[in-house]
């Protein structure tokens, strides 16, 4: 080989590298992580499902309310995932990943994948229609993969994985939308045990939390099942709980997230260079129901944007709904999910609380590792 092709080559090598370093130097240009990657349902969803036929939507009023009109959250402002990209200096808010802006260099720090209505297993939130589940969520995360890939090559590509902030909000309607459907899931509650079903889920969930892992994810916040059974929709559909929470879906709730501690530290043991994060939202929404006052909230049981039912749960917030007048002081936005205010409280806690509200490191921890 001549020393002018020696040269050429040498030059386009350095070429490489330097255009490497100054793409890493854009996406590494926050503080702490270099991106964020949300997987989950809609307590999550940033606007996925806009995009697709489903009945599963809150890209319409009163939702958005306090963000500056609605976007698809299912909340009136912010998710849990959007304030803790705040909190740690991320810009702006992740992406969803079927929104045509996110393409390009904004992939770099992040894209969110979660689709309400969506669940570890396949068949969950089939009465919706259309909804983005687990596995196929891991799947466009695979086609963003090869687009970071494209864009900065595998070396550069891996390190930027091992470095950001991964985490699954996924099980709730596993359970809403699927084991405890109306009517529609009678006969499967006779026909298979709570152990059973709670079992499949994890067993289906360590095969998908494994596939993240062998996809270059280290840092996973892995977030149990709340106590659905105190949401406004479980409340009115169990009216001989008086003004308890329905017993039967917390029960297996809880079922599921003993075993899902276990799974993430069996997970974080074997596979060499992970931190799996264990997040107990079950546990931070609980204490904020039962202690709702404390917290400056006037309601810790009944839905904001609401139409029927004693906790206002029997229908979906949508533009007929009625919305009380100061939503930073309820627990729930509508009869299944949180407010902003509430999920103020429940990222600070995750980002800075001890491990009895986040094993075996908090989120600005794992941010820092």
């Amino acid at each position: 080989m001549s020393e002018l092709s020696n040269r050429q080559m040498i030059v386009r090598t350095v070429f490489q590298i330097v255009t490497v370093k100054v793409l890493l130097k854009i996406c590494f240009a926050t503080d702490v992580i270099p991106a964020n990657f949300v997987f989950g349902d809609s307590l999550v969803d940033a606007g996925n499902n806009n995009y697709i036929a489903s009945l599963s939507k809150a890209n319409f009023v009163p939702n958005g309310i306090d963000f500056g009109g609605p976007t698809g959250r299912f909340t009136n402002g912010r998710t849990i995932v959007d304030i803790i990209g705040q909190e740690l200096g991320l810009p702006g808010f992740t992406p969803p990943y079927l929104a045509p802006t996110a393409r390009g260099p904004v992939v770099l720090q992040g894209i969110n994948y979660a689709s309400g209505g969506g669940g570890i297993l396949n068949h969950t939130g089939n009465i919706f229609g259309g909804r983005i589940n687990f596995d196929a969520q891991l799947d466009n995360f695979e086609n963003t993969r090869q687009d970071i890939i494209s864009t900065i090559g595998v070396s550069a590509t891996l390190e930027l994985l091992q470095s950001s902030l991964f985490s699954v909000t996924m099980g709730s309607n596993d359970f809403i939308n699927n084991y405890f459907t109306p009517i529609v899931s009678a006969e499967e509650q006779k026909l298979v045990p709570p152990q059973v079903f709670v079992a499949s889920m994890i067993a289906r969930f360590k095969l998908q939390l494994t596939r993240l892992y062998t996809s270059g994810a280290r840092k996973i916040i892995v977030v149990n099942v709340g106590p659905i059974g105190c949401i406004p929709y479980e409340r009115d559909l169990n009216p001989t709980a008086g003004t308890s929470c329905a017993s039967r879906p917390n029960q297996l709730a809880q079922l599921f997230n003993t075993e899902l501690r276990s799974l993430t530290k069996e997970l974080a043991t074997s596979f060499k260079g992970s931190i799996f994060v264990y997040a107990d939202v079950y546990r931070i929404v609980d204490d904020m129901i039962q202690n709702y006052r404390a917290y400056g909230f006037d309601s810790g049981s009944f839905a904001c944007c609401y139409m029927a039912g004693s906790f206002g749960g029997l229908i979906p917030c949508g533009p007929s709904s009625k919305v009380c007048p100061d939503r930073s002081k309820y627990v729930f936005w509508d009869p299944f999910h949180p407010s902003d205010a509430a999920n103020v409280i429940i990222a600070k806690r995750l980002l800075d609380g001890d491990s009895n509200d986040v094993f075996p490191i908090n989120i600005r921890q794992l941010a820092n590792v």
